[in-house]
């Protein structure tokens, strides 16, 4: 079985979606598949109508705390980290909270445009419905580049997630050229050094791509991107890792020589050809 070392994106029991996925298991799959480095990232909606679904703020220490206890049991590097919701309004708030703990990677996410989560079943169609999905995705990423602008984020979560549902509206596949402000996007993430991740969650919904498209990392390659996770964006055990060695042996077709990694909130940059191997 050929095993990418590094997984960037999981979920465990404080995320309201993953709440029978213990660290303890996670920790087993990672050794049996040869998984080197873990990146918790919990929930964080910090305000408004789904602030319930992720970790509360009482919560964060004792999550710290957990993973920190399980690290010492294993040779799995766990490393402490949050999938945070930006709002504009909050931003102060995420900001204190992020300086307040001693946090290893921060994952930034736009689930949240307006009133719709873009990427659900309920919302997609509303949210999509009614317009030319270029004026969409021109909404979307106007918002996804203020995240990347705020300077909290060490990278940008499933890049264009509002595609999971997306066939609730339309079947014809995504055009690159249905991406509004994907230059403006692709700039943002190199001027302000925050990477993004190829989730490979994409690859188990229904229409069995990865995110971001392939044609998305290529203009980010050619901008001079030079950070870029890995993560399966599990909220089981059995999916850890999950296509990852794929997510990397696509980067490297593109042409992507390296791969990130994180500690403290400080970048590594890893050889790509470092990154996957093969496990019995």
């Amino acid at each position: 079985m050929r095993s990418a070392r590094f997984d960037y994106h999981v979920h465990e029991t404080f995320s309201s979606d993953a709440r029978d996925s213990k660290v303890e298991d996670y920790i087993k799959v990672a050794e049996k598949r040869g998984i080197e480095q873990i990146a918790f990232t919990t929930h964080e909606i910090i305000t408004g109508t789904y602030s319930y679904f992720g970790i509360q703020l009482k919560e964060v220490e004792q999550y710290i705390d957990n993973i920190h206890r399980l690290d010492e049991t294993t040779d799995v590097k766990l490393l402490v980290g949050l999938e945070v919701d930006y709002f504009s309004e909050a931003q102060r708030q995420i900001e204190a909270l992020l300086d307040e703990y001693p946090f290893d990677f921060i994952l930034g996410s736009t689930h949240f445009i307006g009133e719709y989560d873009v990427g659900s079943r309920k919302d997609a169609p509303a949210y999509f419905g009614g317009r030319s999905l270029k004026e969409a995705t021109t909404d979307y990423f106007r918002f996804w580049i203020e995240a990347v602008q705020s300077g909290l984020f060490d990278s940008m979560a499933h890049p264009d997630y509002w595609r999971r549902f997306l066939h609730l509206v339309r079947k014809e596949p995504v055009l690159l050229s249905e991406y509004g402000l994907l230059g403006d996007a692709v700039d943002s993430l190199v001027s302000y050094d925050v990477g993004i991740e190829v989730n490979s969650s994409g690859r188990r919904h229904e229409h069995g791509i990865q995110y971001p498209i392939r044609g998305f990392l290529e203009t980010a390659y050619n901008a001079g991107l030079k950070k870029i996770t890995l993560g399966s964006d599990s909220h089981i055990p059995d999916h850890l890792g999950y296509w990852l060695a794929g997510a990397v042996d696509l980067l490297k077709d593109i042409g992507f020589t390296h791969i990130s990694s994180f500690k403290a909130r400080k970048h590594k940059s890893n050889p790509i050809d470092s990154l996957v191997r093969t496990v019995k």
